[in-house]
């Protein structure tokens, strides 16, 4: 998402444009919708394999947005050929977000401390408003991600170069972030081993770097074919585990538990680095030419913007009591995204109208 301001000015050696990025980048920013017009209605019973379950597979299909905007922007920062010194990242990218986040914030905030409707400050509506814009929306979580990401990747950089210690982190990160904790949600399993594992907590180390250094891995790896095999083949069992935990256990305790397909569980690392490598090996040569990726390139420009505002015309369908249960969520799924999409790009579209913000907010 962010990763847009980095340019072909910006590079030591200027690299071919590589197209996959913006599919990449289009897809999981539509994911995104995806899930959160879902997410809408995940929460509410009954909990059944119909409806319910359908809802759930096209939020456990989705799953791969964030880790691979993510390992797009580990991907580009962390590339050696690229020139991101630490001037650059703290007097371009880092005033870039933090605009883009107050701007959103700002506006989410307008809707969420009441001032929207109550147009005035008393009666504690100013102090929320304060407090919603510094907190930001409920999706802005990502801005807290990334935003440390980009502080450290000047130290990434240097273990990105060196293959060894960049395998070794995936491998020590993926083990200890994501397979222990998702076999320590077995009861029996939890209550010998949580005691001893979260004196550790590994895993404010490792996290979500593990997705930003696996972007630039899987970015520039050159995989045999046996190699690839395997990663879709796990990519493939990733997603059949997030789907069978989540399902068997929300259907068998009726309780919407949502920790077994978030970015952090066992199978979504592996479905989103296969769901990475598939755009890579699928849209490596595109024509870039052509209506469709000429539609992708301006969708991809927008993506940042895109994600920061997509939640207003959620929260429009929502006022007017629109949710995915209103059909078959086979029919309200992809066109409650498809309708979002087109308020949010054209909402996004307008404020890139305007030069300046178009250079700090889009």
């Amino acid at each position: 998402m962010a990763d847009n301001t980095v340019t072909h000015n910006e590079v030591q050696t200027a690299p071919k444009h590589e197209y996959y990025i913006d599919v990449a980048r289009v897809f999981s920013m539509i994911s995104v919708i995806l899930i959160h017009i879902g997410a809408v209605v995940w929460y509410d019973g009954p909990f059944s394999v119909y409806p319910w379950g359908v809802i759930n597979l096209f939020d456990i299909l989705a799953r791969y947005c964030v880790p691979v905007f993510l390992m797009i922007s580990g991907y580009l920062f962390l590339d050696p050929g690229r020139n991101i010194p630490v001037k650059k990242i703290y007097t371009r990218y880092l005033p870039r977000l933090l605009t883009a986040f107050f701007f959103w914030s700002f506006l989410y905030a307008l809707i969420t401390s009441g001032f929207a409707t109550q147009r005035t400050l008393s009666g504690g509506v100013g102090l929320k408003l304060l407090q919603d814009t510094f907190w930001g929306h409920y999706h802005m979580w990502y801005m807290y991600i990334i935003i440390p990401m980009y502080v450290i990747t000047p130290a990434l950089r240097a273990v990105a170069v060196d293959r060894k210690a960049l395998k070794y982190f995936l491998i020590v990160s993926y083990v200890i972030s994501y397979l222990i904790p998702s076999i320590e949600m077995i009861p029996v399993i939890y209550e010998h081993t949580a005691k001893y594992t979260h004196r550790l907590e590994f895993q404010f180390i490792t996290g979500y770097i593990f997705y930003y250094l696996a972007g630039y891995y899987f970015g520039s790896e050159e995989f045999t074919d046996r190699a690839r095999r395997i990663v879709y083949c796990l990519g493939v069992a990733g997603f059949v585990f997030a789907v069978a935990s989540t399902t068997i256990y929300v259907l068998t305790m009726q309780f919407p538990n949502s920790e077994l397909h978030e970015y952090y569980t066992a199978g979504v690392p592996l479905y989103s680095l296969a769901a990475f490598l598939f755009f890579r090996d699928r849209f490596a040569t595109v024509d870039p030419s052509s209506r469709v990726m000429k539609i992708v390139l301006w969708l991809s420009g927008l993506s940042f913007g895109v994600y920061m505002a997509h939640d207003f015309g959620i929260i429009i369908f929502n006022k007017i009591g629109i949710t995915a249960s209103i059909c078959s969520p086979f029919i309200s799924m992809p066109l409650l995204t498809l309708l979002d999409l087109i308020i949010t790009v054209a909402i996004v579209w307008t404020v890139s109208r305007i030069p300046v913000l178009k250079k700090w907010v889009i």
